[in-house]
């Protein structure tokens, strides 16, 4: 059973420690005063990134103008946390995107909702340079250049990144803990969906504890998440626990399911089929590239095969590979450097003699 004094369900709100710091005027306080709190509180992208916050905020500060959105679109199956957390702390959320708004100076900010009673009570609270929209969650929506693009309308570029035009998209978990640090709260706990029931957890509990059952579990939704590794604990960007199913898989039957489901037209039944023979194949990796771990050729398979491992392996193998191949291709240019080298220091030397030999010298 789980140690019900790490796993704290009738909690809801961040307890107060010895560890908590004085509490900020953030409509008073200057941005350089709420961004040394915000990184002095340790507060990280909730959304499964874990970036440093104050760091991301530090670099869009650097192209403005710049625009903040607040992520609430629930892209992973079964999960409910961001939703959970936005039904009882919607207030909270916005003070965080405020407090962010202030430290940019930010021209607009957006806030991204995947559920629509959520949006109208948003709604009547919002400021004149805030917008709410209600997106439909699907397993693109939440994806940072996605959202921008379709609450805005920018498009960044594949070999740039949001913050280098300017936006800022933060998980509304994150934002709910930019509130809290400026309260003085640290960061240590978050809601998580386990088994369909969304409750507060100590960041820092062993993941094994939380599910209370000897069933094998995933750190995060069942189609996203990863296999444990030995003594792991929850961390602040881990939004689900979930049961694996991948251990009752099949065998793949060649539906085609999976190619279909993907919203990026990924070859992933192809993909499976090259991961399967333990090599690495650079071939392979640009569609490997497009690929951004949502997880819907998870939830299409009928086999229940969790084609992400299969993926992310063969990644892995790739970046293996294109490593060695570095290291290979650097050594070899170390050598034949050092082979000019001696040969430049040979033809040097055989000039040097020669010329001796053509002195005119003293006793001759």
């Amino acid at each position: 059973m789980p140690d019900q004094a790490n796993i704290r369900v009738a909690s809801d709100t961040i307890v107060e420690t010895a560890n908590s710091l004085p509490s900020i005027d953030w409509k008073q306080a200057t941005p350089d005063v709420l961004l040394e709190r915000i990184a002095e509180a340790e507060v990280v992208g909730m959304g499964g990134a874990g970036f440093p916050t104050a760091k991301k905020i530090s670099l869009t500060q650097q192209h403005p103008p710049n625009f903040v959105i607040a992520n609430g679109i629930e892209t992973d199956p079964g999960v409910n946390a961001d939703k959970v957390l936005l039904e009882r702390h919607l207030n909270d959320v916005l003070t965080g995107l405020r407090i962010v708004a202030k430290i940019l100076s930010a021209i607009q900010s957006f806030v991204a909702i995947s559920h629509e009673r959520t949006v109208q009570v948003a709604q009547g609270l919002l400021n004149d340079n805030e917008t709410v929209r209600y997106l439909k969650p699907t397993f693109q929506n939440g994806a940072e250049r996605e959202l921008i693009q379709m609450l805005t309308g920018h498009v960044v570029q594949n070999d740039s990144f949001p913050a280098f035009d300017g936006y800022l998209v933060l998980n509304v978990h994150t934002l709910y803990a930019v509130a809290e640090a400026i309260e003085g709260k640290p960061l240590t706990k978050r809601l998580v969906t386990v088994n369909d029931e969304t409750r507060w957890i100590d960041i820092g509990t062993p993941v094994g504890e939380i599910l209370g059952s000897s069933d094998p579990i995933r750190v995060g939704c069942y189609a996203t998440g990863h296999r444990p590794e030995v003594n792991e604990v929850l961390t602040a960007e881990v939004n689900a626990i979930s049961i694996d199913k991948s251990v009752h898989a099949l065998p793949c039957i060649h539906c085609g399911w999976c190619d279909l489901a993907c919203p990026r037209d990924i070859p992933v039944e192809s993909l499976y089929l090259i991961a399967g023979q333990l090599e690495p194949n650079l071939a392979a990796q640009d569609a490997l590239n497009r690929c951004n771990d949502c997880g819907a050729c998870v939830v299409a398979c009928p086999s229940n095969i969790h084609l992400l491992d299969y993926l992310r392996e063969l990644r892995h193998r790739n970046d293996i590979e294109r490593e060695r191949i570095s290291r290979a291709t650097q050594a070899r240019l170390r050598v034949d450097a050092r082979e000019q080298r001696k040969r430049s220091e040979a033809i040097s030397s055989d000039t040097k003699r020669s010329e001796r030999m053509r002195q005119q010298h003293k006793w001759q």
